[in-house]
């Protein structure tokens, strides 16, 4: 059967989310709940590694709680994480159902000991489910923000206030180990945020709770070319 029979398309709309699916999940019934929603697109196919590629660098493993817990006995988890690890680098393990309710051998603590080593050392991302509805919906809603939103750059600071009065502390305690009560320190010493960012070492260093290591971290971070990359004539004095 050809790539495009098996293949569900969504209505148009601008830029439908678009999931690949191995083709050996075509046995389960999350694709069929995936294909229900109207804003995806299935494509079936032989993936590499993982059961579904979401974006060009995150993919996800689906096991079902006994099936984890058989991998982790005939030892293929670990050779199926560190593939998808290798070739995507969002990788994700998605478990669904009670690893506690599945008969078996193997102590619990081993069933830790791999969900441990699966994040701690192999860099996977584990999330468990209670069924396969749940894998569908969190399946779409993971691909939606991989392909809607990857690429955008990610705040560092929390929103800036919505009251303008506070505009000012919210600026200085951007500052490197600038928090609230060294923000209104400063602020009552220079002025205004503006008179912080241009003050020279020595300048800061007198300001009330800024010592000269915290003032020379202060004036670089405001003096540092945006690439991280200083200048020979950006040197604190």
């Amino acid at each position: 059967m050809s790539e495009h029979a098996l293949e569900t398309q969504a209505p148009d709309r601008a830029s439908p989310l678009i999931i690949q699916v191995d083709m050996r999940e075509q046995g389960s019934p999350v694709p069929a709940l995936l294909a229900a929603y109207p804003d995806l697109t299935l494509r079936f196919g032989a993936l590499p590694s993982g059961d579904y590629v979401l974006a060009d660098e995150v993919a996800v493993e689906r096991k079902t709680a006994a099936d984890f817990v058989a991998s982790i006995l005939d030892r293929r988890l670990f050779g199926q994480a560190a593939r998808l690890r290798a070739l995507f680098p969002r990788a994700i393990l998605l478990i669904e159902g009670d690893l506690t309710a599945v008969p078996h051998s193997i102590a619990q603590e081993a069933i830790r000991g791999a969900l441990a080593f699966l994040v701690v050392r192999e860099g996977v991302t584990v999330l468990q489910v209670s069924g396969v509805e749940e894998s569908a919906a969190l399946l779409r809603l993971m691909a939606r923000h991989a392909q809607e939103r990857m690429g955008q750059p990610v705040s560092l600071r929390e929103p800036k206030p919505l009251v303008e009065e506070l505009y000012a502390a919210y600026l200085v305690e951007g500052l490197p180990g600038v928090g609230p009560r060294r923000a209104r320190q400063l602020l009552a010493h220079f002025g205004t945020p503006a008179a912080v960012m241009c003050a020279s070492v020595e300048e800061l260093a007198r300001a009330p709770g800024i010592g000269r290591k915290s003032a020379e971290r202060i004036w670089r971070a405001t003096h540092l070319p945006a690439s991280g990359q200083e200048s020979a004539r950006n040197t604190p004095g």
